[in-house]
């Protein structure tokens, strides 16, 4: 059993791997995102496998992000573990964070909002408002990454990620992986929703909605035009999304709980998503408690 570093010849193998064993979390494409996403930022890669008789058995995306170490998920393997530590130890690490159920790390599980699209019950709410969009509104498809770019940094008012981040849009697009609508009123633009698809579930990825065509529900348009065409597609599980709750490790915004209960209003199954976490510095691990703590407090108790 060997364990190697991933490099741009083993690309193609460790994609095959995640067809048959992951998600698109696990993808080397979305490696290339993490590492495209902010402006400014530099993110290092230190992504490994485990090999046995010539073929992968276990895949670890893994990335570097100052003094934190970031991973999608991989298996709760004594080497895994190993070499997760000597990277660590080489790196001056403060931290490992990974979606996954780990032993001997910190749990510090979300939860997700998933909808099964063969029952799809919108609350009396939400129906009303889907019904209000179709009656202003149109969408088409489109992979015209260039417009949505300038349309997206528009309605946010500034530039808000790399070039880069836009060619994997389209990229993603053009593999299959990526569903971009786009919602007209009166043929023009009144907002967008990007999808992830890959195998038979779907990820609400991104969305924006330009503030004077908000009073028609885009949003609420969009996903309901999303359900049959990701059923057309083979897609059975549609992932609306992280659900955000008071925790020690979260005290959300109105705005986050507002978009939380936009999802959960399309009747969403509300699922665990494990996470857990290590820190390889006491000293630090004391700071983030304490933050932790005094955060939940004045959240709680103001």
């Amino acid at each position: 059993m060997n364990i190697k570093q991933l490099e741009p010849q083993y690309h193609e193998a460790w994609n095959t791997f995640c067809l048959d064993n992951n998600w698109f979390w696990h993808t080397t494409h979305w490696l290339d995102y993490q590492q495209n996403a902010q402006i400014g930022v530099e993110i290092k890669d230190h992504s490994f496998f485990m090999e046995q008789d010539g073929k992968i058995i276990s895949i670890v995306p893994l990335v570097q992000d100052g003094n934190q170490l970031i991973s999608t998920g991989f298996e709760d393997r004594k080497e895994i573990l190993a070499e997760v530590n000597r990277i660590a130890l080489e790196n001056d690490i403060k931290r490992v964070q990974v979606n996954s159920d780990i032993k001997e790390y910190l749990s510090i599980d979300g939860y997700t909002c998933v909808l099964d699209l063969s029952d799809i019950k919108p609350t009396k709410g939400h129906r009303a408002a889907i019904k209000k969009g179709a009656a202003y509104l149109t969408y088409h498809e489109t992979n015209d990454i260039w417009k949505f770019r300038e349309d997206y940094f528009e309605v946010a008012g500034k530039v808000t990620r790399p070039r880069r981040t836009f060619e994997l849009l389209g990229e993603w697009i053009n593999l299959g992986y990526g569903l971009l609508l786009e919602a007209l009123f009166e043929g023009k633009t009144a907002g967008y929703t990007y999808i992830l698809c890959y195998k038979n579930r779907a990820y609400y990825f991104m969305s924006c909605v330009f503030p004077e065509c908000r009073q028609y529900d885009v949003s609420h348009y969009l996903q309901s035009v999303a359900f049959d065409l990701l059923r057309r597609r083979g897609v059975s599980h549609y992932d609306l999304g992280e659900q955000v709750y008071d925790s020690l490790t979260c005290q959300p915004s109105d705005k986050e709980r507002n978009i939380s209960l936009f999802k959960r209003g399309f009747s969403s199954n509300i699922i665990r998503s494990p996470a857990s976490e290590y820190f390889f510095c006491p000293s630090y691990m004391r700071q983030i408690y304490q933050e932790r703590i005094n955060n939940y407090i004045d959240a709680e108790y103001k």
